[in-house]
């Protein structure tokens, strides 16, 4: 198995999809009361989630976020960078409770004060000035369901653009889960956790683990709305990673902390204007002609 970017960690979070921004007439006018629960089948809350992150057709889909990172080393924080990140993903429904797909993602790292594309990056606690690439993963492949668990062995092989210095191969246990839909007013939320660890063929401590929890916010109507395949959203993520190799950070006690808000985009233009940027000088093709780069569906 070929655990794709999303799935296995990395410096983004990864985020296969991610939501846009809800209309102002979609948003709840009531006071904030913590929502209410909804009754929802198996089948009907992938549904919801897969119209709120990626499609139920096979349109090639848009998403960013928009997050700071910082180092977290014996209970302190240090801001590291904000990224800015997007996934184009293609999606196909295999069955009631599976969607399988392809996947790519970009990611651009900046300054988390004066906001300037950083070059080079000066760790905290060691003082190791490192330098900062920008990112590219994919193809790769994707699945989605309500719950998941499995293990395989994760290889970027030639997904990613530098990628031993994002990555670390090994063998790898995955968990994906959907939970709490619910409404407040006028909006649907649900919740999506998914972690990896990667572990030598020993087994042992890991040599990368990453955890993500995102809460993603529509339109109740819309999500109801059997004839749309796609709906407009918002999301809050937060995640956990251990320190990528390009961090030169082996043998420091620590993590990565990750925070950031996401939305996804119909056309181009409607992508955020400083990473909308950052894709034309680099990441061209993902704007002229993704399905061309994401390739044949499996």
């Amino acid at each position: 198995m070929n655990i794709n970017r999303r799935d296995a960690l990395l410096s983004t979070a990864a985020v296969l999809g991610a939501g846009s921004a809800v209309s102002a007439q979609a948003r709840s006018t009531q006071a904030p009361t913590g929502g209410t629960a909804v009754a929802m089948s198996d089948v009907d809350l992938l549904t919801a989630f897969a119209k709120t992150r990626y499609a139920l057709d096979d349109r090639v889909t848009m998403g960013w976020v928009d997050a700071i990172t910082y180092a977290f080393i014996d209970g302190a924080n240090y801001p590291l960078y904000r990224l800015r990140a997007g996934t184009w993903v293609r999606m196909r429904r295999v069955d009631e409770l599976h969607f399988v797909g392809r996947t790519i993602e970009t990611a651009y790292f900046f300054d988390p004060k004066t906001d300037e594309l950083l070059t080079e990056l000066k760790m905290p606690v060691t003082g190791t000035v490192v330098p900062v690439k920008t990112y590219r993963a994919g193809p790769s492949k994707a699945s989605l369901g309500v719950r998941e668990e499995e293990a395989g062995t994760f290889r970027m092989a030639s997904e990613s653009r530098n990628g031993s210095n994002f990555f670390r191969e090994g063998q790898t246990t995955r968990h994906q889960a959907l939970s709490q839909p619910m409404r407040e007013g006028a909006d649907f939320f649900v919740r999506e956790d998914q972690g990896s660890r990667v572990t030598t063929a020993e087994g042992g401590k890991p040599i990368f683990f990453y955890s993500e929890w995102t809460i993603t916010r529509a339109n109740w109507k819309d999500v109801q709305d059997p004839k749309l395949k796609y709906v407009d959203s918002t999301l809050q993520y937060s995640a956990i990673a251990a320190f990528r190799p390009w961090m030169k950070m082996d043998g420091v006690n620590g993590n990565t902390l990750q925070n950031g808000r996401g939305g996804r985009a119909r056309r181009n233009e409607d992508l955020p204007p400083r990473f909308l940027e950052l894709v034309r000088k680099h990441d061209a093709d993902l704007l002229d002609d993704p399905a061309k780069v994401l390739g044949a569906m499996p």
